[in-house]
């Protein structure tokens, strides 16, 4: 299952009547001889969904006969039901029952359970009389503006949404501002900003929308959110020592997200911004005019009201390092913020959120690993850097070191063309384990107890072709997402691969899906994913071809930097095929050999470079 939000897939919520536990659970009470047993894999108890099917699966004892409120549900010779249940909106209360033959001198058998799923259904609001849902009025937090002068004018908007009846006009008013128009769309949903002025001052004003329907009468209602603009208020502050986990793992728990929502860059230890407001539990900070940023407040420490120094520039440096290429850029003490982004196979682009006191200027040129480096200012208050190298990425990164950014990216191996594998460096990481159970097993065993046969069998493939293999863990080991970037970090990978199996998320339909999937972030990690995504389909053609490669993932292990990282979704634990292949020994070593094999053709096509 994926390592991001998807269905809450806990193992067992493991529904059992009695008969033999799941993997990893308490065992059951021992049941009456030839009592018939039925777990539910998925959903738990008591699940709630807004979708009008939900998959339900699991499985009876070997033999049994299933029934689900009256309706028979097919099962395999192994007990496994897998299917598309339908859902009426309210409390759904499905009876499943179990039955076993009569056998000579045993009578016939049954086993009964009720399982709850309810499916909630918005609440649609008639258009006459006028309604208004108060609770869905927004903004829901408190906001407030400390240099409103210095923002733009849509950094001043405060958004406004609420549900009510359809067809009415709308407005909203800010304290006693003049009132503004809302549209609508979808149907009943009403929506807009509100313009606070820049000479405004306010204190815990509030956010008031009007609804005329229809029927011509108008309904008011507050938003819980109110606003404050008090110029003069900005300061700086700084993300404090401790609080990235790691400068190249790129974790969401720490990064900075634009006013909407969308990922917007990682900071590094010291990182200093300007805030300039606050939006409930986050800090606004502006990296650029008219650039914004939200930042949790609580992982930043006050540095003082006056804004954050500029950096000092001058020459960038080139270390003479023959094993990586590494760039200094001459900031002093200044810790301004960036992004990095490979832009290309063989380009990166670092975006500096700050003007230097000096220009910035490039290297002496004739380094043989650097092709063409540029600077450029596309917009008042950013620096921006591109490099092009020699040859492609193998790894890239960025972190102050004393009074400069470093900026370090690794030249790719020289693999021997007779072993190629001999002496690469290779993370494999035996997705969740643990407290971490991953998918739910409807044969009994969670994602996290099929992984980790796998990774341990192709860690045996590899080394054996002379490859260093780092496993993140090698028992049902509970451990952090960013510790396992760490490990590969601290073994000097070339390659972090992180194994995991699928499953949808509630609300798709899994009949017809499967296959392989193979998740990366940064082009650099493209080439060894498309070889192991060609040995897989090669090897398990059984498991479907899958939908390939997903580029551009926002996963916690493929957005790290300092290595090609991909993450591989083996096959579906939603489809009945792909769950017993991954669930017997044989096809957990025909996975585990695959990915060797992509792994070893990878860096032999290295070698015939």
């Amino acid at each position: 299952m994926r390592p991001f939000p998807a269905r809450a897939a806990p193992l067992l919520a493991a529904l059992l009547l009695p008969g033999a536990a799941p993997a990893a659970t308490p065992a059951a009470p021992a049941p009456a001889a030839g009592t018939p047993a039925i777990l539910v894999a998925y959903p738990p108890a008591d699940h709630r969904v807004t979708f009008d099917h939900v998959i339900l699966e699991g499985m009876v004892t070997p033999g049994a006969t299933l029934t689900v409120s009256g309706t028979p549900v097919p099962t395999g010779p192994d007990g496994l039901y897998m299917t598309w249940w339908p859902l009426k909106p309210g409390v759904n209360d499905l009876r499943l029952i179990a039955r076993t033959p009569a056998r000579p001198g045993q009578s016939a058998r049954s086993a009964t359970r009720i399982l709850r799923v309810t499916r909630t259904v918005p609440r649609t609001l008639p258009a006459t009389p006028t309604l208004l849902t108060r609770e869905s009025v927004t903004p829901a937090q408190p906001t407030e503006l400390w240099d409103a002068a210095g923002d733009t004018p849509q950094e001043r908007q405060i958004p406004v949404r609420f549900q009510g009846s359809p067809g009415g006009r709308a407005t909203a008013r800010l304290a006693g501002l003049p009132a503004q128009p809302l549209r609508e769309g979808p149907s009943g949903t009403y929506s807009g900003a509100l313009d606070v002025p820049a000479t405004a001052r306010l204190s815990s004003a509030t956010v008031t929308v009007t609804l005329t329907g229809r029927d011509s009468r108008s309904v008011s209602a507050p938003a819980p959110g109110r606003v404050t603009s008090t110029p003069g208020a900005a300061r700086t502050v700084t993300t404090p020592p401790g609080t990235v986990p790691g400068p190249d793992l790129n974790a969401s728990s720490t990064r900075l997200t634009t006013p909407q929502g969308a990922p917007l860059l990682y900071p590094r230890d010291g990182t200093t911004y300007r805030a300039v407001g606050r939006v409930g539990t986050d800090l606004r900070v502006r990296l650029a005019p008219g650039v914004s940023a939200l930042v949790t407040a609580a992982q930043t420490a006050p540095v003082g009201f006056a804004p954050p120094p500029a950096p000092d520039g001058g020459p960038i440096s080139i270390d003479p390092d023959p094993g990586q290429l590494t760039l200094r850029l001459p900031l002093g003490p200044a810790r301004p913020s960036f992004t990095l982004t490979q832009t290309g196979d063989r380009t990166l682009r670092l975006t500096l959120y700050a003007t230097p006191t000096r220009p910035l200027t490039p290297p002496d040129p004739g380094d043989p690993r650097l092709t063409r480096l540029t600077l450029s200012t596309p917009s008042p208050g950013v620096t921006q850097l591109d490099l092009t190298l020699t040859d492609p990425l193998w790894g890239f990164t960025a972190t102050a070191d004393g009074d400069s950014l470093r900026l370090t990216t690794r030249q790719p191996p020289t693999p021997d063309p007779a072993r190629p594998l001999q002496g690469r460096v290779i993370t494999l990481d035996p997705g969740h384990g643990g407290t971490q159970n991953g998918g739910a097993g409807s044969l009994g065993t969670p994602e996290k107890n099929l992984t980790l046969p796998i990774a341990l069998l192709a860690a045996q493939l590899l080394q054996a072709q002379g490859a260093t293999v780092t496993l993140t863990r090698d028992t049902d080991l509970t451990l952090g997402l960013y510790e396992r970037g760490l490990i590969a970090e601290a073994a000097s990978s070339d390659l972090l691969i992180s194994i995991h199996a699928n499953a949808l998320p509630d609300g798709r339909d899994p009949r017809g899906t499967r296959g392989p999937e193979i998740y990366y972030t940064h082009q650099q990690a493209r080439g060894p994913a498309q070889a192991i995504l060609t040995a897989l389909r090669a090897g398990l053609p059984d498991l479907g071809p899958g939908a390939g490669l997903k580029p551009d993932a926002d996963l916690a292990l493929t957005r790290p930097t300092t290595q090609p990282s991909l993450l591989v979704e083996t096959g579906y634990l939603t489809d009945p095929g792909n769950l017993r292949l991954l669930n017997s020994p044989d096809g957990q070593r025909r996975v585990a050999q695959a990915i060797a094999d992509g792994i070893s053709a990878y860096y032999a096509g290295l070698a015939g470079r």
